[in-house]
């Protein structure tokens, strides 16, 4: 992710999309969508035995803190989406005390899928596992947690015809992510 946001700002790359990055002093961006994060487990986790959340109709956990003495799959602490899960973590005085870190977030679901802890990602990139059926997805905060999706490229620079089409395909795309958050561009 921080590697994307370089090419971007060096013209590498036309846009790349991603959540919305920190420092935008060289970038714009526009929303695709604010994608919920979903709390992902093994079905068979005592924590979860018993609990019917399949991705398409995630429950609500409310009990973080059952969480703290669990393996927890995290991305890099500096990534947007650590950064919101830290905060969260942090509102809610919940500390993990058993933190895996992982760059990857098919290593992270796979780990999961594996019983080999817990991971937080944002529901897009989730669909297409081979291993929904073994997993619990779960919403976290109220209102549940979300993260900004955004095509971003570098500021006042042009963006060819291709380019813009492309963009519009990728938000067309995402829209059937979308529960009802609204998109700042159509």
């Amino acid at each position: 992710v921080p590697e994307l946001t370089k090419l971007a700002e060096d013209s590498v790359i036309d846009f790349c999309v991603m959540h919305i990055p920190t420092d935008l002093t060289e970038l714009s961006y526009e929303l695709i969508m604010r994608e919920r994060v979903f709390l992902i487990g093994h079905k068979d986790h005592p924590l979860l035995q018993g609990l019917d959340s399949p991705y398409d109709r995630p429950l609500h956990f409310t009990q973080l803190r059952q969480l703290e003495h669990e393996r927890i799959v995290m991305l890099p602490s500096d990534w947007r989406l650590a950064k919101l899960l830290y905060n969260t973590f942090s509102v809610l005085n919940v500390e993990p005390q058993n933190i895996l870190v992982t760059t990857n977030n098919t290593t992270a679901i796979n780990l999961v899928a594996e019983n080999m802890g817990f991971t937080f990602l944002p529901e897009s990139g989730i669909h297409r596992t081979p291993y929904l059926d073994r997993l619990s997805f779960f919403t976290v905060g109220t209102p549940p947690l979300t993260s900004p999706l955004a095509v971003v490229y570098k500021k006042n620079s042009f963006l060819s015809p291709a380019a813009r089409t492309f963009m519009d395909l990728i938000k067309e795309y995402y829209r059937q992510f979308d529960r009802g958050s609204a998109l700042s561009d159509s």
